[in-house]
This record gives C-alpha cells, structure tokens and sequence, in this order.
C-alpha cells in the first residue's frame, strides 16, 4: 500500500514552550489511527498541523 499521510520532524513551540518535538507521522492507504495522551499533550496541535490550521 501506499503512504496517504507522511510528516517528519514535526516541531511547534508557543512562547517558550516546546508543544511538539520532531514528531514523526507515516499512515498508510486503509490504516486508521486515534491519538490518544494526556490534556495538553499537543494532539489538537498536532492534527491542525497536519490540516494546515497552523504555520510552522
């Protein structure tokens, strides 16, 4: 199968706190995935990241 989502490296910091850092991302054509964590782990950053919502 082919990759349908592929991110690498993926940093945000917001101030002086680093929300993510260098995340990697590779889902396949078919795969499902749910992001789980803690409360302000980063998963809402992430995902709008991802949706372009966000410049890095």
């Amino acid at each position: 199968m082919s990759i349908a989502v592929e991110a690498k490296k993926i940093c945000k910091i917001i101030g002086e706190k680093s929300i993510l850092d260098n995340v990697d991302l590779s889902v396949r054509e078919g795969e499902i995935y749910g992001f789980l964590d803690a409360n302000g782990a980063g998963k809402t950053t992430f995902i709008k990241i991802l949706m372009g919502m966000y410049v890095l």
